[in-house]
Parts: C-alpha cells; sequence; structure tokens
C-alpha cells in the first residue's frame, strides 16, 4: 500500500509479509519539487467520494488521479490524492469530477490560499458546491 506515512509529501509504501510483521519502506529522500494533497468529501452514500477523478493543471502540466477504494490485495492506500508537482510553485486550476456526474473547479488562487504547496495542510473539498473547507492540520 502507497501513501505518505509521515506526511513530508514524498510517498512511503507498506508491505504486508505471508507469516512475517509488515514491511515500512520509507521514502527520506531529499524533496525534489512542490507536492498538494488533496481529500474528497462526498455525501449521501458515498461519503468517501470512491470514483472521482481530481484533475490538477500547474506549470503547463495536466495530471489526474482517481479516488478508488482499494488497490491492493487485503490493503488500502492513502485516500488522500498526491500530486508531485515538481518545479511549479503554484497550481493553475483544480477540477473535481464527482461520481454523480457534476463538476467543480477551483482557480489556482483558492489552492494557494487554502493549501499552500509543500506540506502546509490538505485542501478537503467537499461535494456538491458546498464549498471548501480550510485545509486539515498535518499530523
Amino acid at each position: 500500500a502507497f501513501g505518505d506515512l509521515d506526511d513530508d509529501g514524498d510517498l512511503d509504501v507498506v508491505i504486508n509479509n505471508f507469516d512475517a510483521g509488515p514491511t515500512v519502506l520509507r521514502n527520506d529522500s531529499r524533496a525534489a519539487g512542490s507536492w498538494l494533497k488533496v481529500e474528497l468529501r462526498g455525501h449521501g452514500l458515498n461519503r468517501s467520494a470512491i470514483g472521482a477523478r481530481v484533475t490538477v493543471e500547474a506549470g503547463g502540466r495536466t495530471l489526474s488521479r482517481y479516488l478508488r477504494s482499494s488497490d491492493s490485495f487485503l490493503s488500502h492506500h492513502d485516500p488522500r490524492l498526491h500530486f508531485g508537482l515538481g518545479a511549479a510553485t503554484a497550481v493553475d486550476r483544480l477540477t473535481v469530477d464527482w461520481p454523480d456526474g457534476s463538476s467543480e473547479t477551483l482557480p489556482g488562487t483558492d489552492v494557494a490560499a487554502l493549501a499552500p504547496l509543500r506540506g502546509d495542510g490538505v485542501l478537503i473539498v467537499i461535494e456538491q458546491g458546498r464549498g471548501v473547507v480550510s485545509p486539515a492540520p498535518l499530523q
């Protein structure tokens, strides 16, 4: 399973071993650029927003991630979507395509105000125009 276990912007790995304890591979490499994590909150029966797609435009590149319920056998990745932005210092636009077919777009100014790059917070987006809340504190 992949996720940012220590909230430092790089992805770490946990491996479940047969007849042994788990192996944690922590990525402690030197930071090589900016990054952004996005947490989605759906409504109704799909509060985890499973099936949503987030597209981030930054530095002339477009990156997309789908929120899935699982990707590995008997494990689950970090539900926050991680975007490595490289040399980009700002997000131009962030679009969420929700599972119900609706879509929301946040201009880069909103993203910068709510979740400065390089780990100052996680951008939380709430479904159906209910707005964007402040970044979650990193623990």
